[in-house]
């Protein structure tokens, strides 16, 4: 597929902006009701989570697009995978000290004009993917509102729906701070008129506790009603938290994708998302047999991730990517992928589809825009990086997915019954918002901190354990 780069530079700053000949159609994927989700967005391509690499998620022909969100000291919502920031920023360079005892600089301990001074960098730069040289290419953090923003302006122009995935991240966290995220989350989507489970949006979390209380309460508030999905983890995560007896313990997940618990979460979630290693194990044997068609049974989709196309993060059972989509789309029967190549499974699914070639998206064209030439590059004295292997274009065609190997279901049953009321995680209690046509967002207090604090004022130098890179999404 044919992109155009426009580069502008503005007082200083260098930004690129990834966008879709629109004269080139753009098609969705295709197979059937099988959806691609662009994780954080095209970051196979691009570094995470930035705007062009949305604009290029959107161009290859993403269903959904994902946006991580965390809170900033002075209350914005920003679009970033972790809770902290020294893994894709040079936070540590631009902000020496400003960590917690633990090492980690956190996002809720700056605020937007701070975290606006930071320069992404790529977090894999010996994997093949985008050239982490970042002395010249200055991309930035972006908030929520710049992301809808660059959405609807593209649906706009592109004359085309575009889905959004948004994540509400460590709701136990913000809420140790004393802050509300999915309160504020959701006024925003509100205001990009993201109301009605017919909008094109699923909203997730891995926190259930917090999931209840926005099905109950803040969306009636709000008089919203969005398509909600619960994700599902392994126990061994940080990614929810609840507090017990004065301290922080991981939620305990498993009743969740026993029958009875699938059935308690279809009153309210439209579909479930887990890692792909809880469906199928390392020599392809099936954990959860019955986990899909149960879901399915309940008229919930099942979403598995993350899904990436380099060697090492292939599993032993399958030889390719083209493979291992293969596999979990039509084996297993997963509804949809998170995927750091959105592009490569876009092509994946229109070869796979059955019949004609896949049908362009309709709309008129317009005449080319020209191209601005950027500025001479400066020449600074920097050491020559390794060279790093320029990834595979996803315009190749895409070979005729491989045999991959039948399925050997496992004998191992799955408890079914749901944790009686002890171990069941107590929520700090939160005030519901009062139903207005601009409700205010509810103060929240602050809850008991980690390893014994007094109740009250929030400690924002209290450490906390943030999950390790290798249990991220």
């Amino acid at each position: 597929m044919d992109c155009k780069l426009f580069i502008i530079k503005s007082s200083g700053w260098i930004f690129l902006l990834l966008t879709a000949l629109l004269t080139v159609p753009v098609v969705f994927a295709q197979a059937g009701d099988k959806v691609v989700i662009a994780h954080r967005a095209a970051s196979g391509y691009l570094m995470e989570h930035n705007l062009p690499s949305v604009a290029l998620a959107v161009a290859m022909g993403s269903d959904y697009i994902e946006q991580d969100l965390v809170m900033t000291k002075d209350d914005q919502i920003m679009v970033l995978h972790d809770p902290t920031l020294e893994r894709v920023t040079n936070v540590a360079e631009l902000f020496p000290g400003r960590h917690r005892q633990d090492g980690k600089y956190y996002a809720l301990d700056f605020t937007l004009a701070e975290i606006k001074q930071l320069h992404l960098k790529e977090p894999y730069p010996n994997s093949g993917r985008f050239p982490d040289t970042t002395k010249n290419l200055q991309l930035t953090v972006p908030t929520f509102r710049e992301e809808l923003e660059l959405i609807r302006g593209l649906e706009k122009t592109m004359r085309q729906d575009i889905g959004i995935y948004p994540e509400i991240k460590q709701p136990w966290l913000h809420r140790k701070e004393g802050k509300d995220i999915s309160m504020a989350v959701l006024k925003i989507l509100r205001e990009f008129g993201f109301k009605s489970k017919e909008d094109k949006i699923y909203l997730q979390c891995f926190d259930p506790e917090e999931l209840k209380r926005i099905h109950d309460e803040l969306m009636p508030a709000l008089q919203m009603e969005l398509k909600l999905i619960q994700l599902i983890d392994d126990n061994n995560g940080n990614e929810t938290k609840s507090l017990q007896w004065g301290e922080w313990l991981n939620y305990n997940y498993d009743w969740l994708s026993s029958k009875s618990g699938l059935r308690a979460l279809s009153a309210s979630i439209s579909g479930i998302g887990l890692d792909k290693s809880m469906l199928v194990d390392e020599t392809g044997n099936l954990l959860r047999p019955e986990l899909v068609s149960d879901a399915h049974s309940l008229g919930m989709v099942v979403h598995a991730y993350t899904f990436r196309r380099e060697k090492e993060s292939l599993p032993p059972y399958v030889a390719s990517f083209e493979a291992l989509l293969e596999f979990f789309y039509f084996k297993i029967g997963v509804d949809g992928v998170f995927t750091d190549y959105c592009g490569d499974a876009v092509l994946f699914l229109q070869k796979r589809s059955p019949g004609a070639a896949a049908t362009p998206v309709s709309r008129e064209k317009l005449p080319p825009q020209p191209t601005v030439a950027p500025e001479a590059p400066q020449s600074p004295a920097v050491p020559m990086a390794a060279p790093v292997a320029e990834p595979e274009s996803v315009t190749e065609p895409v070979t005729e997915p491989p045999v991959v190997p039948s399925i050997t279901t496992a004998p191992a049953q799955i408890s079914i019954s749901a944790p009686g009321p002890a171990s069941e995680p107590a929520m700090a209690p939160v005030s519901k918002p009062v139903p207005a046509s601009e409700p205010t967002i509810p103060v929240v207090p602050a809850l008991q901190g980690v390893g014994g604090a007094s109740p009250g004022q929030a400690q924002p130098g209290t450490p906390v354990s943030a999950p390790s890179e290798a249990k991220y999404r």
